[in-house]
């Protein structure tokens, strides 16, 4: 009978036109409250409508949106487009109905010819009301529990319980938030910063059992969420000043092609700074003579220690800042196109920044 039923939802699922995700086999949805949990989770995901989020309302709970806007961490795996409006149809490993909720295991993936790119593999935890309403349960309300918490000034700091919290570096950190609220004259912000030693350990707070920037050689990395004011930094500890900055500085010019070369010019890239980027960057220039600089967002890789397009950014700014100061800088992030800051700030034309680039790294990787 259970094995009927079974087959008979999978049949459901798989010739529903509006149906989102795919039940593998032996997930048994003939309880109720799984079933219920089921289409709350197929409901949710069909909201998805390229980058408009639908109303969180409907399906969090009030004590969730007071924390976060955007409750669900997982949503932004993929980037700034909402990964479940990328066209990967989730298949539920399983759903494990509990006293408090029922846990849902789905893995986003995509067919390659005849090979399978899996790009996350989440949790997510259905509860239930007073009506038996279903409802979201941000997965961090659990995984936090065993965490420990300070705060200092306006920073509060999340950390698992092997981590000996260093006030030093905390401190460290504040000095640097200070002076850039001092010289953009900015009002602090309330920051919550999770760390941890391993990065794979922040995604498993979010949700993930697997992401694609997961499982990679240890080194510092991070995200920042400047919607919610909340970072999430590993392999730093507590002065990982690069992501925080991200939350003062990407609302003062969110249409600047030169984000991320701000924060890199006041913060560093990965726990170095500018020149030590430019020097990695230079050297590959060198053994790569045929590398195109024209277009700054395409030169994105060139080890996993350093991003080539962030220190070129930071470059940018960098001059501007020496030739004509904080007025300079605030003048040039208003520009909206790579095109506008090469030709204004530089007189340089599209087809001379590959050749203007390159002498300007040369130059800037080998100041004394």
């Amino acid at each position: 009978m259970i094995k009927q039923l079974l087959f008979a939802v999978l049949f459901i699922l798989a010739n529903d036109t509006h149906a989102q995700v795919y039940l593998n086999p032996g997930v048994d949805t003939t309880f109720v409250e799984v079933s219920t949990a089921l289409h709350f989770f197929d409901s949710y995901l069909s909201s998805f409508k390229g980058k408009k989020l639908p109303a969180m309302s409907q399906y969090w709970a009030a004590n969730e949106l007071k924390q976060r806007t955007i409750p669900d961490q997982i949503i932004f795996a993929q980037g700034d487009f909402p990964m479940y409006s990328q066209g990967y149809k989730p298949t539920i490993l399983y759903m494990r109905p509990t006293e408090n909720y029922v846990h849902i295991k789905a893995q986003f993936s995509m067919i390659n010819n005849t090979n399978i790119m899996t790009v996350a593999i989440a949790n997510y935890y259905v509860g239930f009301n007073a009506h038996r309403q279903p409802y979201f349960i941000n997965p961090m309300t659990w995984n936090l529990l065993t965490w420990r918490t300070k705060t200092i000034r306006n920073v509060t700091f999340y950390f698992p319980k092997y981590h000996k919290f260093k006030p030093k570096n905390a401190d460290s950190l504040i000095l640097q938030i200070n002076l850039l609220e001092h010289i953009w004259d900015l009002k602090p912000i309330p920051v919550r910063y999770y760390m941890a030693d391993d990065p794979d350990e922040l995604y498993k707070l979010r949700g993930f059992d697997y992401a694609l920037l997961m499982g990679n050689k240890l080194k510092p990395s991070g995200i920042s969420d400047d919607k919610d004011n909340q970072v999430f930094c590993g392999g730093m500890g507590e002065n990982y000043f690069h992501e925080v900055a991200h939350l003062y500085l990407n609302h003062l010019y969110p249409k600047s092609p030169l984000q991320e070369g701000l924060v890199a010019f006041y913060a560093g890239s990965m726990g170095h700074s500018i020149s030590w980027h430019l020097k990695r960057v230079n050297e590959y220039l060198q053994g790569h003579p045929n590398s195109d600089l024209s277009d700054i967002d395409n030169f994105w890789y060139t080890d996993p220690y350093t991003n080539p397009g962030s220190a070129i950014q930071g470059m940018i700014c960098k001059i501007v800042y020496q030739k004509d100061g904080l007025n300079g800088l605030k003048h040039l992030m208003t520009y909206m196109t790579y095109k506008e800051i090469f030709e204004k700030e530089f007189n340089v034309k599209h087809n001379e920044i590959n050749t203007f680039l390159k002498n300007l790294i040369n130059e800037q990787a080998n100041l004394k």
